[in-house]
């Protein structure tokens, strides 16, 4: 920087195209540079998930000069890389990659796109569209599955709620502390907070377990996003009218909604557990404070464990499940209960604009992406139509006859 440049005297001399160029020597540079003036100050939904693939763009391509994206080349041994990774998962990289690109060229630090035409092409067909639908018995695996969760467990104990009941049985009739804690192997400390009701008391209103099964049934009831239904307030439930509120601000596409609930539903009854919380509370949140919960992740993964009979493990305290192998052949995402929503609606004859309106599509292509009928549901409606041409055949030659 020049001596010059606080001395108001002096004229200071716009940045030309080359200067920033100068600076930003490496695609790091670039990555860097697009972060702080575009991911952290734009309105972003999706900020965590940018941020996430620029660390990866970084640590693949950061080395390279900024001139190497303007070529193919260095662009292409990215993707021979991340070959193993699916496609749609590459595709999601090369996009954020070529949206880096455009943002630098609109800002003179690049002059060209080393995407189409002639270049590098995103094989968006060649995705392969998740169709993963959820069962009525997959359904109520993952909610008796719930009443797992609610086990206590604290430390090295691993207790039911039946050897809970009956320490506590023991102790108001009599027997010593110390003779139930050799009895169940825990601690005296442990046996006395059990007996006082400290922990794992019977009349607490909600436990995790509780939690998860309400938010199951509020992904597969209302066909809200995660983010969306998280996000859902008591004041914001209609109760004259019987519908939820998803505001403008916290929908993935800026279109305020509603969605209706049913009288005397479990969706109502999930609603109505959480009134007494009171109106700025998350009904889906903290089952005893109401507070706003940001990440489940680590209880929806010991979920699906738990609904396929396989004993969830760590390799340490506050840590996810290690069963990761597991989890894949499972093969079960959040967002397919929100699939699972929609595509009920569509089997139950739903048209599809009302659809669209439900989810909070800007496309509706993209609500039509949704409605994947299940083989028993087409081959019922294939039955109906073939009677019903049967139908009109016969009544078309029954007319003919009379004419004659």
């Amino acid at each position: 920087m020049s001596s010059n440049c606080g001395n108001p005297r002096v004229r200071i001399e716009p940045e030309t195209s080359e200067q920033p160029l100068k600076r930003l020597a490496t695609v790091a540079d670039l990555l860097r540079l697009y972060r702080t003036r575009y991911v952290d100050v734009e309105p972003l939904k999706a900020r965590a998930v940018f941020a996430s693939q620029l660390r990866i763009l970084t640590a693949q391509m950061g080395e390279l000069p900024i001139t190497a994206l303007e070529r193919p080349d260095a662009i292409e041994d990215f993707k021979a890389r991340y070959s193993h990774r699916t496609v749609a998962t590459v595709n999601r990289y090369l996009a954020r990659l070529r949206h880096v690109t455009n943002w630098a060229i609109g800002r003179d630090l690049l002059t060209r796109t080393a995407f189409h035409p002639r270049g590098v092409r995103i094989p968006v067909k060649s995705e392969r569209r998740r169709e993963r639908r959820v069962s009525e018995a997959e359904e109520q695996r993952l909610l008796d599955a719930c009443k797992r969760l609610n086990e206590p467990t604290r430390g090295a104990a691993r207790l039911t709620w039946a050897e809970v009941r009956e320490i506590r049985a023991r102790a108001k009739a009599g027997v010593q502390q110390s003779e139930i804690a050799i009895a169940f192997k825990i601690s005296r400390p442990l046996c006395n907070e059990i007996v006082r009701l400290r922990i794992w008391d019977p009349d607490a209103k909600l436990t995790i377990g509780d939690e998860m099964r309400d938010r199951i049934i509020g992904a597969l009831d209302t066909g809200c996003r995660r983010g969306e239904m998280m996000k859902i307030q008591n004041k914001q439930i209609d109760w004259r009218h019987r519908w939820i509120r998803i505001l403008k601000e916290h929908s993935k596409t800026d279109v305020a909604r509603v969605i209706p609930f049913e009288a005397g539903s479990r969706l109502e009854k999930v609603l109505r557990r959480r009134a007494f919380l009171g109106p700025d509370a998350y009904v889906f949140g903290d089952a005893t404070t109401g507070a706003y919960v940001a990440n489940m992740k680590s209880a929806w993964e010991t979920l699906q464990l738990l609904a396929n009979g396989i004993t969830p493990k760590r390799t340490g305290i506050r840590t996810r499940v290690a069963n990761r192998a597991d989890l894949a052949k499972i093969d079960l995402h959040w967002h397919d209960l929100r699939h699972e929503a929609l595509s009920r609606l569509a089997d139950d004859g739903v048209p599809v604009r009302e659809l669209q309106l439900l989810a909070g599509h800007a496309n509706i292509t993209t609500t039509q992406r949704y409605m994947n009928a299940r083989v028993s549901s087409l081959a019922e409606s294939m039955r109906h139509a073939r009677a019903r041409r049967v139908t009109r055949l016969e009544e078309s030659d029954a007319a003919s006859s009379e004419i004659r």
